[in-house]
């Protein structure tokens, strides 16, 4: 009995080390890929040729390539005004009207493209759009 109880301690003690390394291979469960926030986006709601409001837009970009993640974090203030570009490039197509983002995909594609012209295809795995606040007009 004795014998048996040691085994089953040895055959334990030698798969325990084992479990983590198992674990670490494929990803800590619920870990988050790298991301990079860009700061929000103020962006004019135009109606009639007035400046009716103010919407923020704040973007997050997932890195799926987690060693380009310095480069991309370098690279926040030309991220900042190529998406500032394709906010207003959707608001010119019709992709925003009124401050409501009515085309994400096109939007996003066009923020796709942008990104993949600065550092290369399957740098960036999402693009997350959030709209935060809107704001009357200062007048």
């Amino acid at each position: 009995m004795r014998r048996l109880l040691c085994a089953f301690g040895l055959a334990l003690f030698l798969t325990l080390p084992s479990a983590p390394s198992a674990i670490a291979n494929e990803g800590a469960p619920g870990a988050l890929p790298p991301s990079v926030r860009i700061k929000p986006l103020m962006v004019p709601v135009v109606n009639a040729g007035r400046i009716e409001k103010y919407t923020q837009v704040e973007v997050n970009l997932e890195i799926g390539d987690a060693l380009k993640l310095g480069e991309v974090q370098l690279s926040i203030p030309r991220l900042h005004d190529a998406i500032l570009t394709a906010i207003y490039k959707g608001v010119d197509e019709g992709w925003i009207v009124r401050g409501n983002i009515a085309n994400v995909p096109a939007l996003r594609r066009r923020i796709d493209e942008s990104v993949i012209a600065m550092f290369g295809k399957d740098v960036v795995s999402r693009i997350l759009i959030t709209p935060i606040a809107r704001q009357s007009s200062l007048q």
